[in-house]
């Protein structure tokens, strides 16, 4: 005959299995009760609609990019390096007479190079050299700035300044603006806001519902309407002391942001 202590722990074990099972039912149950919203779908798969909005946003331009280039020539290194540097300094001291900070203009590149003739060796009757020779006649410098301008009204002063200072190349004007995220956001918020509109639509004319959002993608990009001076030349004849300065019309940037919305639907 069993003692009082086996029966106890006969009662304590099976107490324990009863649980574990009761939990294992539980579970099991609650599974099968999940399964049926998917009766009738292949398996792992929802209910789903895809939307795509569009939006914009304007804004006026509020900084001024301007990139021009130094170049000079020369027999030696020391005169073009210093002909170039002559140019450089009536161009800084003309830009923080504007009120350009230094932070604002930036040298992106600055090259020395030789440069070479070739020249032809003369034939005799009787022979005619392969090839001619090459020669050393020089030495090209070139520096490419950028200058960000912040007061984007004096930008067409400041082009046409820089065009009586030795610059022989201005290879054009950009119009931007400083914060661009935030106008981008705006865009992207208009987008998502059309999206939205598109799929409540749709799942009204589809007699479902919208639940959650299964994914999302956007492609929010820069300006689509760039707005910009063509490329202009300096210093490559003409009077350009006396020429007026050019007049730059700001207008409006205009971004845009496309998104692809998917919801699942019931």
């Amino acid at each position: 005959m069993m003692d009082d202590r086996d029966k106890k722990l006969i009662v304590k074990f099976v107490s324990i299995f009863l649980g574990v099972a009761t939990v294992f039912v539980a579970v099991k149950a609650l599974a099968e009760l999940r399964s049926y919203q998917y009766i009738g779908r292949a398996p792992g798969t929802v209910n789903v609609v895809t939307v795509s909005g569009v939006g914009e946003a304007n804004v006026r331009p509020d900084i001024a990019e301007i990139s021009f280039a130094i170049t000079a020539e020369g027999v030696k290194v020391a005169d073009v390096q210093k002909k170039a540097a002559d140019v450089e300094k009536k161009v800084l001291a003309f830009l923080k007479e504007k009120g350009i900070a230094d932070k604002d203009v930036k040298t992106n590149n600055y090259s020395l190079s030789p440069r070479y003739e070739y020249r032809q060796a003369l034939c005799t009757p009787t022979y005619c050299p392969p090839s001619g020779v090459r020669t050393l006649s020089g030495y090209d410098v070139r520096q490419d700035i950028l200058v960000k301008v912040r007061a984007i009204d004096e930008a067409g002063a400041i082009v046409g300044g820089l065009g009586t200072l030795g610059v022989t190349d201005l290879s054009g004007v950009t119009l931007t603006v400083d914060d661009a995220d935030k106008v981008k956001r705006e865009a992207r918020a208009a987008a998502i806001k059309d999206a939205k509109q598109k799929a409540e639509s749709l799942a009204e004319d589809l007699g479902v519902s919208l639940t959650h959002i299964v994914s999302f993608s956007d492609n929010n990009g820069g300006p689509v309407y760039p707005l910009g001076a063509n490329k202009m030349e300096f210093g490559m004849g003409g009077d350009s002391a006396t020429a007026p300065a050019p007049t730059l019309p700001v207008g409006e940037n205009t971004y845009r942001s496309t998104v692809t919305i998917t919801y699942e639907i019931d």
